[in-house]
């Protein structure tokens, strides 16, 4: 689908209801990607997940969204709600830009719940028209029965410290006070780092540091993007998605356009000036298609959610008027200072059925599957069609090995490399579990210690074929059902 100039910054009610008709009709011709049980907009472009929160047995999910076309625009908010990752409410458009400072879009953001009163802390973009940010404003809005209401300045654009590259708000609770924490260019260096703002009330925030790099020559690239910074088992975990921190020449890491990296923090000090990370920043996921994650604290977990697309991609669904979806939600733990990823596990308890425990090196599928197995030495498995069209994965002596470039509509940009992670866990069983569904795969490997969160477009896939035989349990996985 081609740009459609005319509605590009138009808000989402002022659009003609003939582009929302056509695009409606295009994604209802994509027999192959649409995804099943994955969060996807009606159409246009879905990015970062935000405003998470888990409040009375329900999960508010928000998601930045520009309608209709499949291509970044003006950035609204919609939003679902769900009690079991089946039955879903879609409750529509959550943010429209219609404040003074969000003139060119509703940036990403976070919900923060204070037992009385639940805000949500978010980007108002502003640019030149030509696409130059001029500065970005971190607000406040009021989160009062499924809807976001009253707007206003939290924290204004500092232009002293910081380029018009601010953005991302987050609350953190740290020795009895509340922080807000979001991404910034700093001004000095034009480098990335961590601003600190402790509350005093709920839309007036004072400036106490900004956070950059201890470990020498590490800038951790040029901005810190969707911070997250979390309290696990008394380690401090931060992650980011860093713009401009990529490395060609390592096969293992950092092999993105942008990345998402995360370290352990020794401490966390809102006097000091250093992120005092434990190691430098790291790759969180191996795969294609893994951005803005975002966390969120649900029955003592901490669960995560990631934008199940990247940056500067367009994908073969693009001729079907849609752009990307949510991962499914994972829980987060920490051994020995490195990061577990599972499925979320009232995800799984209650999006799985029909379980088989099956010994073969063929499985059939239809869209989408679940398949769990402990992995005994090496193998390979590949999704595929009758045209010999596929991913494939492979798991030899010291890596895995993630390669889409046989798939059926490729995907152009100067990162589609073949992907490598080194095993962490070899030379005895581990747990191997994947979600596929239309276009995707959530792969976790190594005891959950690596993951590739990956897009493929493989036309009427039908079938996964190992290379070996495997004892495997094999699920069905309900599909979503929109309310």
């Amino acid at each position: 689908m081609k740009r459609i100039k005319e509605i590009q910054w138009k808000k989402w009610f002022d659009i003609d209801k003939k582009y929302y008709d056509q695009a409606n009709e295009l994604v209802k011709k994509d027999i192959y990607y649409r995804p099943t049980y994955h969060i996807a907009s009606p159409n246009g472009l879905v990015n970062d997940p935000n405003g998470l929160l888990f409040k009375d047995g329900v999960h508010h999910i928000h998601y930045q969204w520009s309608p209709v076309e499949p291509y970044h625009g003006f950035k609204h908010w919609r939003y679902v709600t769900t009690k079991n990752f089946v039955d879903y409410e879609d409750k529509g458009v959550s943010v429209t830009p219609d404040h003074e400072k969000e003139l060119f879009g509703a940036f990403s953001g976070s919900a923060y719940d204070f037992g009385d009163t639940v805000k949500i802390y978010y980007t108002g973009n502003m640019e030149d028209g030509k696409g130059n940010m001029t500065e970005e404003v971190q607000l406040v809005a009021d989160f009062e029965d499924g809807k976001i209401i009253n707007k206003r300045i939290a924290v204004p654009w500092d232009s002293e410290k910081f380029t018009p590259h601010a953005r991302d708000p987050k609350i953190f609770d740290h020795n009895g006070k509340k922080y807000m924490i979001f991404g910034v260019r700093t001004k000095d260096d034009d480098q990335g780092g961590l601003a600190i703002y402790e509350m005093k009330d709920y839309d007036k925030f004072e400036y106490k540091t900004i956070l950059k790099p201890s470990l020498k020559d590490n800038t951790y690239g040029y901005m810190w993007e969707c911070p997250n910074l979390d309290v696990i088992n008394d380690k401090y975990l931060f992650f980011i998605s860093a713009e401009g921190y990529f490395d060609k020449n390592n096969k293992y890491e950092l092999n993105g356009s942008r990345n998402v990296v995360y370290t352990i923090l020794d401490k966390f000090d809102v006097e000091a000036k250093e992120l005092n990370e434990k190691f430098p920043l790291i790759t969180m996921d191996y795969g294609y298609d893994w951005y803005a994650p975002q966390t969120y604290w649900a029955n003592n977990k901490l669960v995560v959610y990631g934008w199940f697309g990247i940056c500067d991609v367009q994908y073969p669904t693009d001729e079907y008027s849609w752009h990307s979806m949510l991962t499914i939600p994972r829980e987060m733990t920490i051994e020995n200072d490195l990061l577990v990823q599972k499925p979320y596990e009232e995800f799984s308890k209650n999006t799985l059925f029909n379980k088989k425990n099956i010994k073969t090196n063929i499985v059939n599928i239809n869209k989408a599957k679940h398949i769990k197995f402990n992995l005994e030495g090496n193998t390979e498995f590949k999704i595929i069609n009758d045209e010999n069209e596929y991913l494939v994965v492979i798991f030899n002596d010291d890596e895995i090995i993630m390669d889409r470039s046989k798939q059926t509509s490729q995907v152009s940009w100067d990162f589609e490399t073949t992907r490598y992670a080194k095993r962490k866990v070899k030379n005895k069983s581990q747990v191997i579990e994947m979600f596929i569904d239309s276009s995707s795969i959530e792969l976790f490997a190594d005891d959950y210690k690596t993951v590739f969160t990956s897009r493929f477009f493989v036309k009427n896939f039908n079938r996964i074929e190992f290379s070996n035989e495997q004892d495997l349990e094999v699920s069905d996985i309900k599909p979503i059902i929109y309310k």
